[in-house]
């Protein structure tokens, strides 16, 4: 098998060698899962937060003089991993706005360090509220952007496609967008009430081409094999449930699947699994 792709549908084989970057990135993964974890604790979310970290890295975003902005950031581990390799990062969600508390809490925007457990640099944190559709910010202004688990929140197709317009405005020329979503593997769409699930076709028509991107490298399409075991979606969210209720609304902390891998999920006719992608704004031609 050759190297894992930054693009590309989540699949198991991917997360022997993501290990090292699954471990920075989540740092108290050993702590909360034990001395082998990723190994037995597969997880979808890990996969995309190491991805996303791989693709800044390969768009030259992770320098002292870097500026990154999360769009649809929440309290996820991307923001505060940042901290410790770039400039500024800024992270943008509707903070303000109720129905986030798992995953966006306005703690975010007073008092950041209580939703992490890992190293990182308070002082290189800017959360701010900000709808990603209307991003505040001059053209051409950062050198990486991010958004994880976010876009298929944002309501219909044209909303998910203003969003990357707006992404691929902010970044300067050469800057890279990692974008990670929910890939519909059966099922009809638009998916589940308030969350969008992304064929093939449509990932290229509001995703891809929703801008002149480039690929940082091919897209893999290839789906999670047969082997992998599909997760009742009604079964996670109970567990989300009983977690929140336990630990408040710290959603990263320590959160225990009944059942690993947790790769692939499913509801009624529905099955999904994770995709990432990896853009480049184009470099501006010499004259």
């Amino acid at each position: 098998m050759g190297p894992t792709p930054i693009s590309g549908l989540c699949v198991l084989e991917d997360f022997q060698s993501l290990e090292p970057w699954i471990r920075e990135t989540v740092p108290f993964g050993t702590d909360s899962f034990g001395p082998d974890f990723p190994r037995g604790t597969e997880y979808r979310k890990h996969w995309e937060v190491a991805q996303a970290a791989r693709a800044l890295a390969a768009g030259g975003a992770l320098t002292s003089s870097s500026e990154v902005i999360g769009i649809g950031a929440g309290n996820e581990p991307t923001v505060f991993w940042l901290t410790n390799h770039v400039r500024r990062v800024f992270a943008t969600d509707l903070y303000l706005d109720e129905g986030w508390e798992e995953s966006a809490n306005t703690r975010m925007l007073t008092d950041p360090r209580a939703d992490w457990f890992g190293p990182w640099n308070p002082r290189k944190l800017v959360s701010v509220h900000m709808d990603g559709r209307n991003l505040r910010f001059e053209d051409d202004s950062f050198d990486g952007a991010f958004s994880s688990s976010s876009i298929e929140h944002f309501g219909e197709l044209d909303d998910v496609e203003s969003a990357v317009r707006e992404a691929f405005r902010v970044l300067k020329p050469g800057g890279v967008f990692s974008v990670s979503t929910e890939f519909r593997l059966a099922g009809p769409p638009p998916g589940l009430p308030g969350i969008l699930m992304f064929d093939r076709s449509e990932l290229q028509s509001v995703v891809i081409d929703a801008a002149p991107w480039e690929l940082v490298d091919p897209i893999r399409w290839d789906p999670p094999g047969n082997d992998v075991p599909i997760v009742s979606f009604d079964a996670a969210a109970a567990t989300v449930r009983a977690h929140v209720e336990r630990f408040g609304d710290l959603y990263w902390s320590a959160l225990d699947w009944p059942e690993y891998p947790h790769i692939v999920l499913s509801h009624g006719q529905l099955a999904w699994t994770s995709v990432h992608l990896a853009l480049r704004k184009p470099d501006i031609p010499d004259n």
